[in-house]
């Protein structure tokens, strides 16, 4: 991936992150928080509207737009499972918590098995260069898991 490409996706997820932000509690949650929730925002914007035929055009703007709604619902969601759990973060804040030692080492494992065979052609028995993204997903999804869900 170019750095240019990844650069642009940093910028558009701090920008819908913060958005989303301002939306959900009135304020951004941090430089690197409102990243994660962006980039997670505009997985979901991408995915969802299509779905339900909603076409917001083309550009940077409908992009930003786009993650920004997912980034809304993402939260929202987040805010439901963190009050149904009977969390309650101070001054009504959506709250990261750390992920357990197994969650982190489970994740952290997963990640350098797909980073090895991705770029060291290191052979991993089921893991194949080309699913090596797939791997690397899903050990983001349970470090993501680990961090959104406390006591996980």
């Amino acid at each position: 991936m170019p750095i240019e490409t990844l650069l642009i996706i940093l910028v558009i997820g701090a920008v819908a992150g913060w958005l989303a932000g301002l939306i959900v509690q009135g304020t951004g949650f941090g430089l690197l928080t409102d990243i994660v929730v962006g980039i997670i925002g505009a997985i979901i914007g991408n995915w969802l509207l299509p779905k339900l035929g909603i076409r917001l055009g083309t550009g940077i703007v409908a992009v930003i737009l786009a993650a920004t709604i997912g980034a809304v619902l993402f939260l929202l969601v987040a805010g439901l499972f963190a009050r149904s759990r009977g969390y309650r973060g101070g001054g009504g804040r959506f709250r990261l918590t750390p992920p357990t030692i197994p969650v982190f080492i489970i994740s952290l494992v997963l990640a350098i098995a797909a980073l090895l065979a991705h770029y060291a052609g290191v052979r991993i028995p089921s893991v194949t260069a080309a699913r090596a993204f797939d791997l690397l997903a899903i050990a983001y999804v349970i470090l993501l898991a680990g961090v959104l869900f406390v006591g996980l």
